[in-house]
């Protein structure tokens, strides 16, 4: 038999967390005590461990877990074990060997736990088969000089000028092609090349069909609202078209049911936003969505909702002038807690294939008056509609000592421009920052 390493889907190497396994095992991703992604990390090294103790005899979920202590419900441990499975990292190439009757099992006390199973079934009634329950809902799901590439999308930040710049490459990675469906409410089962949540590394454009530019504004309102719950956010963007040019002005964010890896946005929502885009001399040129714990690369259903808002969009002339964005809280790319923004579309040429766009943010330069009352605004409906409301006061990371709340203020800071920075950070100070820490933060901050 081949070692396993060349066997794997997904390579890591001691407290490594890749985005592949945080997309798959979201659960201790989501800031909480009990799940963590240290926790994370001693359970699929000790079954990793184990794997290798016993191979080429299938390792169940019962002697996976024998030695760990204090890593939480064994569920989520047998999750890590599914997720193992499904990525090829455990178990490639083993036989399952069927669990003897009681008889035979007194008469054969030596054979190995790793044979214990029947028919599938472990013998904590944990089917290693996972079961995978019904079709889920419509996934939705700088500061100073740097060129950082992430997920096949490159971000300039011009040190002069204040403006970012994004544009795509076509270059991708493997590991983010792992093919996966819905198994339950905490992770991920990866299957055929159809499944809706697939994430699909962008392409570059040689020439890309539109010049795109977002206000500062825009980029800060979704990033706000990327940080308020654990779960995805959805909202539409407004603006403007002039010839080839994309003007996106505002964000509305928009009600909907989410969960850390899907939204559904209320149809309600998405016509109150038309009103006030309508209001405003502005049109819908987009939607956004957030992505809680990994990159900002497109799923498949992303695309799908991508190609059937540009069907709508549709002018006479054949162009679609609709964009996608997506929010990653996370960061990783840019500077420390920073978020990644990156925008989309799909050629009509392409309909399975997206395109990055490349854009430039304006209005760094200034504040709008209105903009931290639509803000504190944005604060307060949350804090009463969101069942998953973030808790701001936690570390940013466990091992360091920055809050999710510090974490977030540094993400909205980085849209505008050095020259306004000093009257940001006082309107943030008597008015956004005391909100968040009322309304989205369990412990006392100072």
């Amino acid at each position: 038999m081949e070692d396993a390493k060349s066997e794997e889907k997904f390579t890591y190497s001691g407290e490594t967390i890749s985005d592949y396994e945080r997309l798959g095992c979201p659960e201790f991703f989501l800031g909480k005590a009990a799940k963590t992604p240290e926790r994370y990390v001693t359970i699929r090294n000790h079954i990793v461990g184990e794997w290798h103790k016993v191979k080429p005899q299938y390792l169940t979920k019962i002697r996976a877990r024998s030695g760990l202590r204090n890593c939480g419900d064994v569920n989520a441990i047998g999750r890590v074990h599914s997720f193992l499975e499904d990525s090829e990292v455990i178990n490639q190439g083993a036989v399952q060997t069927k669990r003897k009757r009681a008889g035979e099992r007194r008469q054969q006390q030596q054979q190995q736990i790793g044979d214990d199973v029947v028919n599938g079934f472990d013998c904590d009634g944990e089917s290693s088969d996972e079961v995978v329950y019904g079709r889920p809902r419509r996934t939705r799901n700088g500061n100073g000089g740097h060129v950082v590439e992430h997920n096949g999308v490159i971000v300039r930040h011009a040190h002069d000028d204040g403006e970012y710049r994004c544009s795509s490459d076509s270059s991708s990675d493997e590991k983010k092609r792992r093919r996966r469906k819905r198994k339950n409410g905490n992770g991920w089962q990866w299957a055929n090349s159809t499944s809706e949540f697939r994430l699909v590394p962008c392409h570059a454009f040689a020439n890309p069909p539109y010049m795109l530019r977002i206000s500062a504004a825009a980029l800060a309102l979704m990033d706000l609202h990327a940080h308020l719950t654990h779960s995805e956010v959805i909202g539409l963007l407004g603006g403007r078209i002039e010839d080839r040019a994309i003007h996106v002005d505002v964000a509305f964010a928009c009600a909907g049911a989410g969960s850390a890896t899907e939204c559904e946005m209320d149809p309600a929502a998405e016509v109150a936003a038309r009103r006030l885009f309508s209001k405003k001399g502005l049109a819908a040129v987009g939607w956004f969505h957030s992505h809680p714990t990994f990159e900002p690369t497109p799923s498949v259903r992303d695309i799908a909702t991508q190609r059937a808002y540009q069907s709508l969009c549709r002018l006479p002339d054949g162009s679609e002038p609709f964009v996608g964005a997506i929010v990653s809280p996370p960061g990783g790319s840019g500077p420390y807690g920073v978020s990644d923004i990156s925008v989309f579309c799909v050629p009509r040429e392409s309909p399975e294939e997206p395109f990055g766009l490349p854009y430039d943010i304006v209005g760094a330069d200034a504040v709008p008056p209105n903009l931290v009352d639509e803000m504190e605004a944005l604060v307060k409906q949350q804090s009463v509609a969101l069942t998953q409301k973030a808790d701001l006061s936690r570390r940013f990371r466990r091992s360091e000592a920055m809050t999710a709340l510090e974490k977030l203020l540094i993400s909205l800071r980085s849209h505008w421009h050095e020259s306004v920075r000093q009257e940001w950070d006082e309107a943030v100070s008597l008015h956004l920052r005391p909100l968040l820490i009322s309304l989205f933060c369990k412990k006392s901050i100072d």
